[in-house]
């Protein structure tokens, strides 16, 4: 299986401002991730661990500060041409958390989606924007392209959105919690709208969500982060049914379990660290039961049982 992305150290600093001091936010601090061809790897994590700014720099929206983005082999430079930028967009897409912002409410459908066709000079325009309909399970003869996105529902907005996506003929979709914002009944179809993409186009997701159970069900690989850096990684099965990383296992425990009666085992004390001034070692060691001495220093990967973990208990 063959490697379309790859990062190295990727580190992104953020400029803030409090009163008269111009202070540094550390939102991603040396982040190494690998997406496999036609695989699905989802990024785990609770709310301002990085996941999103992550899925940003991939995309070009972001200049990472520091770091390396390789695809499909080759090292991405900072600064693209114009045509280099559009063979980029081309191949690489994303999907938006909201799917209501994500579209023009002045538009209708049928502009979204030939939008990019235009853009990127694809031709046969009507046959694709049919075809992307029927793939994304929208039938055109329900008369979607003369519509305006506040006269869909939000189910209906997200296949648009993942139609959008796909009409480009992408090998990578950046999915930024694409179901957070869908009622539970219909996030499954857009879950399995997902697999169903990976495997009849062959499209590699990074896919951002704090969802373990969606991850679990959708994914091949989890990456669990946590403070700017990734603390474990591995198979999507084994991390949420048997975690390494104690911040791992907090996971699990948050996750909602109806055949939990209580919730006892959920021992969580403190909060996240600062991104302006980050603890030195495993930044998880303030809230962790299981914190030794060593874990104030520099924690590196150890390779466990075929999958990565950051982490001094092993």
């Amino acid at each position: 299986m063959s490697l379309v992305l790859k990062t190295s150290n990727i580190k992104e600093e953020f400029q803030i401002r409090k009163g008269i001091r111009t202070l540094t936010l550390k939102a991603l601090r040396g982040v190494d991730l690998e997406l496999n061809e036609q695989e699905i790897l989802s990024i785990v994590g609770e709310s301002g661990c990085g996941k999103t700014t992550l899925l940003r720099v991939l995309a070009r929206i972001y200049e990472p500060t520091d770091g390396i983005i390789e695809l499909f082999g080759k090292r991405i430079p900072k600064k693209l041409s114009r045509s280099k930028e559009l063979e980029f967009r081309k191949s690489v897409q994303m999907v938006f958390q909201d799917p209501f912002a994500s579209l023009n409410p002045t538009k209708k459908i049928e502009h979204v989606l030939k939008r990019p066709l235009k853009i990127h000079k694809i031709e046969n325009e009507r046959e694709v924007i049919e075809s992307v309909l029927s793939d994304v399970e929208l039938t055109p003869t329900d008369n979607y392209l003369t519509k305006f996105p506040h006269e869909l529902s939000g189910g209906q907005r997200q296949r648009v959105i993942f139609a959008r996506a796909i009409i480009t003929k992408p090998q990578i979709i950046l999915a930024d919690e694409p179901t957070s914002m869908l009622d539970v009944s219909i996030k499954s179809g857009i879950l399995n709208l997902m697999m169903k993409l990976k495997e009849e186009h062959q499209i590699s997701f990074i896919h951002v969500t704090h969802d373990l159970a969606a991850a679990k069900y959708v994914s091949d690989r989890i990456a669990v982060m946590y403070a700017g850096i990734v603390v474990e990684e591995g198979n999507a099965k084994d991390i949420v049914n048997k975690p390494l990383h104690p911040y791992s296992m907090l996971l699990k425990e948050a996750a909602p379990d109806p055949e939990r009666n209580s919730a006892a085992n959920m021992l969580d004390v403190g909060e996240p660290p600062s991104l302006i001034d980050p603890p030195p070692g495993c930044p998880f060691e303030p809230r962790c039961k299981y914190a030794k001495s060593e874990c104030k220093g520099p924690v590196g990967f150890r390779e466990v049982d075929g999958r990565k973990v950051r982490c001094v208990l092993y």
